[in-house]
C-alpha cells in the first residue's frame, strides 16, 4: 500500500468528469475482463450486493484516471496501482523495494503473501520467477472479486489466492517458504492481528532455513517502533529497514539465516544480476541496504527507534 497518490493522476483528475470511480460491490460492477483473461475461481469470495458491505469494512473502489487504475478503500490513499498500458509493471518504489528479497534469497522455490489488493507483488512475481509456487492471503472477498479488473492470474498448479486472514494463515498453513511477504492494510492501515508479536514469532517459525520476511509499514505510525522493535526480538536481530522514495513507507528486512548480514561485495553481486533482470534499479535498494547496515555499526540515541 502506498500513501502517495501521483500528483499527475491528480491534474488529470481535474477537468475530467467521466473519470471512473465506482464502488466495486456486485459482479456486475466490475468491468469486463480483456480479452483471454481468467473467470473468477472464487465464488466463495464474490462482493456482496449493492447495499450490504460487510461490517466493519470499508468497501474497495476503483478510480481511473490518466491511463492508471487504482484500488481504494477511502479517499487519498491508495492501495494499489496498475498502469492500463502495462499491468505487469511494478509502479511504487516500496514494491521495488519489497522485491529486494531477491539480495537475501534469490532463488526462493515457494513465496507467500499477505494482502493482494490489486495484486502488484503477486502478478510480477508470478511473471518474473517462473519456478516459484506462490500463495496469497486476502481477508477481503470484495478485493478478490476484482482479481479479473487487475489482470491477476487465475489459480493454476503454483499460483493460489486464498479468502483468509493473515494472522490465521500464518498460524494454520502447512508450508515452509522461503520468502513471506507482509502488505496486509485495510481502511484503518495495518491490523493489529498482522504486528503483534506472536504474529512475528509465527512468521519466523514457519520460514524455510535461511529465508526472509518482508514488511511493509508506514514510517510516520507512531507505533513504527514498536513494529521494528518486535520483529527484531521474533527475528533475533538479523533485521534491517529501509525508507521508500515517494512516501512514507518503509520497508523491513527480516532474516532466518546466520549469514546475516550479507557483505558488500555479496549483496553489490546480486544487485547487479538482478539489475539485469529486472526493469528497476536493484542496485538502488542494495546501497540503501547498505547504508542502513553501516548505520548499525554506529547506533546513535533513538537509533533503533527508526529502525
Amino acid at each position: 500500500m502506498s500513501d502517495q497518490f501521483y500528483l499527475a493522476m491528480l491534474l488529470a483528475a481535474a477537468g475530467r468528469p467521466n473519470s471512473d470511480k465506482q464502488a466495486v460491490l456486485s459482479a456486475e460492477g466490475a468491468a469486463d475482463p480483456g480479452e483471454g483473461m481468467p473467470e473468477n475461481r472464487h465464488p466463495e469470495c464474490q462482493a456482496p450486493a449493492a447495499g450490504h458491505a460487510a461490517a466493519g469494512r470499508s468497501m474497495p473502489y476503483v478510480e481511473e484516471i490518466g491511463g492508471f487504475q487504482s484500488l481504494h478503500f477511502s479517499e487519498g490513499a491508495v492501495q494499489s496501482e496498475m498502469s492500463l498500458a502495462d499491468p505487469r509493471l511494478l509502479l511504487s518504489d516500496y514494491t521495488h523495494a519489497m522485491m529486494g528479497f531477491l539480495l537475501f534469497k534469490d532463488a526462493p522455490e515457494q513465496i507467500e503473501m499477505i494482502g493482494l489488493g490489486g495484486g502488484s507483488l503477486a502478478k510480477y512475481c508470478y511473471h518474473a520467477l517462473p519456478d516459484t509456487r506462490i500463495t496469497v492471503a486476502e481477508i477481503s472477498p470484495e478485493v478478490i472479486a476484482l482479481r479479473e479488473r487487475f489482470r491477476i492470474p487465475a489459480d493454476d498448479e503454483r499460483f493460489t489466492v486464498l479468502c483468509a486472514d493473515g494472522a490465521d494463515f500464518i498460524r494454520q498453513h502447512e508450508g515452509r517458504p522461503d520468502v513471506l511477504l507482509v502488505d496486509g492494510f485495510d481502511h484503518q492501515g495495518q491490523p493489529p492481528q498482522l504486528c503483534s508479536p506472536g504474529f512475528y514469532d509465527y512468521c519466523y517459525e514457519r520460514l524455510a532455513p535461511g529465508g526472509v520476511m518482508v514488511v511493509n509499514l508506514f514510517g510516520s505510525d507512531d507505533k513504527f517502533g514498536v513494529f521494528a522493535a518486535r520483529i527484531r526480538d521474533s527475528f533475533l536481530d538479523k533485521v534491517v529497514s529501509i525508507a521508500c522514495e515517494g512516501g512514507s513507507n518503509k520497508v523491513v528486512f527480516a532474516c532466518k539465516s546466520e549469514q546475516f548480514p550479507p557483505s558488500r561485495l555479496q549483496l553489490l553481486a546480486k544487485a547487479q544480476r538482478c539489475d539485469a533482470q529486472h526493469p528497476f534499479s536493484m542496485s538502488s535498494i542494495a546501497q540503501r541496504i547498505l547504508h542502513r547496515l553501516e548505520q548499525r555499526k554506529h547506533p546513535r540515541a533513538g537509533y533503533y527507534d527508526s529502525y
